[in-house]
Parts: C-alpha cells; structure tokens; sequence
C-alpha cells in the first residue's frame, strides 16, 4: 500500500476501533463515571480521526482548512477530558483543575477559526493539501502539551495512597495512553510542514493499538472495574474457524500463483498443496491456542472458575460470621433488659410476698416483660428462618390497596395523609402474596412511627429497565446520616421501643424475590425506601 492509503486505513481503524471499544465499556459499566468520561473520550478521539481522514483527502485547501479547525474542537478538549476521566478513575478530587482547563478551552475557542491559528496551504508529502500552523498554534501547543503531562503526571502517582485501583491498573492505563499518544501526535508535525514518512503515517497506527490495549487490559487486570468472562470454547470456535478460511484462501492463493507464474494444469501440485496445508493445520491450531491462553486466560479457565467460586464461598461465610455475631450481641442486649427487671422484682419476693400492691405490680412486670421477650424470639424467628415464598404472577396494586386500607385507622389517627400512584400499567411480578404484604406493613408502620405528628405517605409504582418499582416516601424526621449505612442490619432503629429486625426482615423477604431495597433519606425532610423486583 501506499503511504496515503496507509494514511487512510490507519484513521479509519482509529474511527472504528475507538467507537466499539467506548461504547462497550459504557454497555458494562453504564452508571460509572469512569466509564462514561472513558466513553465520551473515545468518541472524542474518532471524531478527531473522522476530521483528519477528511482533511488529509480534500483536494481543495480551504475545504482542508475547514475540516482540520473543525478537528481542533474536539483536540482542544482532549486534556480536560482526560483530567475527568483520570480523576474519576483514580478517585480523586480534580476538580479545581478541571474548571481551569474548562476555563483554558474556552480562552482558546473563538481562536481556531482565525487565521491567526491554522491558515491555508497547499500539498505536502503524500497529502494532497494540509493548512499550515499560524503565529497562536504553538503557544496552544504548549499548553496543550504541558496539561496532557499533567494528566500523565496524575495518572503515574495513581495509586500510591492505595485507595484507587491497582497498580497494575494504573501502569497499564499509562502505557497505554502514553503509547496512543507519543504515536498519534505526530499528526502536529503536519501543521508546522513537516512530513517524515514513515513515522508519518504510520505513527496514527498507534491511536488504535493503544485503545485495544485498553480492552485487553480489561479481560487481564479488570480496568474500569469490568469483570469479563470468556468461554474458552467460543474462542477456539472463532479461531479454527479464522484458520479454516486462511487455510483454504492460502491453498487457493499458492494455486493461483502456480498457474500464472509457472502455466502448470496438473492435480498433482493441487493434491501436494492442500496436504501440505492440511500438516500444518494441526500445529497451527495448537500454537494459536496456546497463545490465546497465555495473552488472555494466563491460566486453564476451569481453575479461574473455581477460584472465583471459592472466594464466593469465603465471602458468604464471612457474611454469615458476621450476621450471626451481630444477633447474638443483638439478643443479649435485647434479653438483657426484661431479665434484669425480672432480677430485681424477684429480690424483693421474700420481703413482700404477703404486700398485694408488691404482687400486683409483680404480676404486671412479669407479663410485660414475659412479653417482651417473646416478642423478640418471635420476630428473631422470622428474620433467621423466614417461609419459603410460594411464587405465582402478582399485580402488586391491588395488595398496596388492601394493605394501606387494613393500615388506614392508625394513619388517621396520627393525622398522616396517604396517596397512592400505580403507574406500572398493570405489569406483574413473581412474589408471595403475603410476603409482600407483610413487606408493605412493615415500611408503611415505619413511615407512620416517623411522622408522629402527622404527615404524608406516598407510595408510587412504575416499570423501569425491566423492573418493577416501589417508591414509599414519608415527610417524617428522616434517618441519622451515621445510621443510614447500617440500617439493615439486625437490631438498628431510632425507635425507643423498637427491637431493629423489621427492616433486617424487609431485606431477607425482598432479596427471597430477587429484588432489592435502598433508602434515601434527608433528616427532617424524610424518606424513601425503593423497591425493586423482576418482571
């Protein structure tokens, strides 16, 4: 190929490769920052390659002129994007120097299209026209230049306080970015007149190599926080497939070369050929395999599989460890207090046995506390071994209807208002009729104990990305910021006579549905606890 076409194939690869690769990480990690600014660089940088594959083949210099200003509008962002995108990947606060490269980026605007930036030219090298730097494009040029430094500079000390991401996450995102652009910012030298064939244009091979870096460093060391799981098998498939049709196409190739050069017409060099083809198949479908496994899997994907499926393990009996340590703590303290009224009472038995006001009071403490500590076994019950649900399709508007209905005399009676918005268009869930409605109880009586002087209840439904929504929302006095994190968890409340297993309760039951439950909260505003279940 020529160096144009060369020129040509390389800005395109750039347009193509850079697109795929953003917006598949943007389809794995849709509600990430980081993934979102790495997605909104990418599509940055095609439409670069897009504005200089035009530039380079217009013919016409003031059409060239137009399309490489039109390129330095995305250029000109590229430092301030990374600066976002690097911040949010190491987690760090960059923001004072974002808002000065915002502030530098709009300095430089309404300056690309003067002539005082790029002006007209003519051909140069292999390039039918290419403008020409004016008097402000190096002073650009070294601002530009020093905040992509900074943006390395911030990149190459990323990990060091140990709160981002790994380092070799880190040193693989530099190398790669490093590489892309030591490579694609020859592409400058045009604009001073400088052509250096071949370093131009094959250094804009490098914008598409580094960004293939990028993903493959997501299969390896999982930048971005994206956990990729290959089967082996399909890529075996798509490679002997690859080989099959090299293995014919060479055949054919050898063949053809044959007949042209050499004029032969016997079946004998036809039938050598493919025997030839068919001793090296095997080989080559053996070493291709091999290194597929050391560039992606580094080791036999049966023993990723199972190590994955240990630390699982590890992880949940964690988490049982945990939650059983918290019940017990949770039970001694909750036990603790009737037993210690009980003590106390039962002390004084043989002084005052024959007194009875003594008994009568004995007889109220006993039964309250007595109470007290079924009450607490009871709902313990609950939460470490609830029902198992019985499933079958739910609508869950009428079951919201009937539960605030039942709950109506108490809402009344604490002046707390109620309104009900079924917006889900009749969609149907999976779920046990009377575990939701125990759900329902439950957050709609902790609503009602955050509001005790009155207020409004709202309990909105809607479809959302295939799931079915529950908003419960109170204008109560709100849950502590500190207790928030932890208001799951067994025996939490803000409630003086509460035992904290209701929510704890919630929790089981909605996760029993392959659902989930979040709680925003703003104290002395209120509430919402949303819900989420599976169509």
């Amino acid at each position: 190929m020529t160096l144009f076409q060369h020129y040509q194939v390389s800005l395109i690869l750039s347009i193509v490769i850079t697109i795929i690769v953003g917006l598949w990480v943007l389809i794995q990690k849709r509600h990430s920052k980081v993934a979102q600014f790495f997605c909104l660089y990418s599509l940055t940088v095609a439409l670069w390659s897009w504005c200089q594959l035009q530039g380079g083949l217009s013919t016409t210099p003031s059409i060239s002129l137009v399309w490489i200003r039109a390129m330095f509008y995305a250029v000109i962002i590229f430092p301030v994007l990374l600066t976002h995108f690097f911040s949010a990947f190491l987690r760090v606060d960059q923001r004072k120097m974002c808002l000065i490269g915002w502030i530098l980026v709009v300095s430089f605007l309404p300056f690309i299209s003067s002539n005082q930036f790029l002006r007209e030219s003519g051909p140069l090298g292999f390039l039918p026209a290419m403008p020409r730097a004016g008097p402000l494009f190096l002073p650009f040029n070294l601002v530009w230049f020093g905040w992509i430094f900074y943006d390395w500079w911030l990149l190459s000390r990323g990990s060091q306080d140990g709160k981002g991401p790994g380092r070799k996450q880190v040193n693989w995102l530099f190398a790669a970015f490093v590489f892309g652009y030591a490579t694609g910012c020859v592409n400058f030298l045009y604009l001073y007149g400088i052509c250096l064939p071949p370093i131009q244009p094959f250094g804009d091979y490098g914008v598409p190599i580094g960004f293939l870096a990028i993903a493959y460093g997501v299969f390896i060391y999982g930048l971005f926080d994206i956990q990729v799981v290959i089967r082996r098998s399909l890529v075996y498939s798509f490679l002997v497939t690859l080989l099959s049709v090299g293995y014919f196409g060479a055949i054919y190739l050898i063949e053809g070369l044959f007949q042209t050069q050499l004029g032969y017409r016997s079946s004998t060099i036809s039938v050598a050929a493919f025997a030839l083809m068919a001793l090296l198949f095997q080989p080559l479908k053996i070493g291709i395999q091999q290194l597929i496994d050391w560039l992606i899997f580094r080791k036999p994907h049966e023993e990723m599989v199972k190590q994955v499926e240990r630390l699982e393990q590890e992880v949940l009996q964690t988490e049982k460890l945990k939650a059983i340590s918290t019940l017990a703590a949770g039970m001694a303290h909750e036990i603790k207090n009737p037993l210690t009224a009980l003590k106390t009472f039962t002390e004084f038995i043989p002084e005052k046995q024959n007194d009875p006001i003594f008994l009568k009071k004995l007889y109220e403490v006993f039964t309250m506390e007595t109470q007290r500590i079924q009450e607490v076994v009871q709902e313990l019950l609950e939460f470490a071994k609830p029902k198992t649900p019985r499933f079958k399709s739910v609508n869950i508007g009428p079951i919201i209807n009937s539960t605030v209905d039942f709950l109506s005399g108490d809402l009344l009676k604490r002046s707390i208002q109620w309104t009900i918005s079924c917006r889900h268009n009749g969609a149907t869930i999976q779920a046990d009729q009377d575990q939701l409605r125990q759900i329902l109880i439950n957050l709609i009586q902790n609503a009602a104990d955050a509001m005790p002087t009155g207020g409004t209840l709202t309990l909105a439904t809607q479809v959302n990305d295939g799931y079915l929504e529950l908003a419960i929302t109170d204008t109560g006095e709100g849950i502590p910021k500190e207790l928030l994190p932890k208001i799951f968890d067994p025996f939490v409340t803000t409630k003086p006579t509460g035992t904290g297993l209701g929510l704890a309760m919630v929790q089981t039951l909605v996760r029993a549905h392959h659902g989930t439950i979040s709680v925003v909260s703003t104290p002395a505003r209120g509430t919402t606890f949303t819900l989420r279940f599976p169509l």
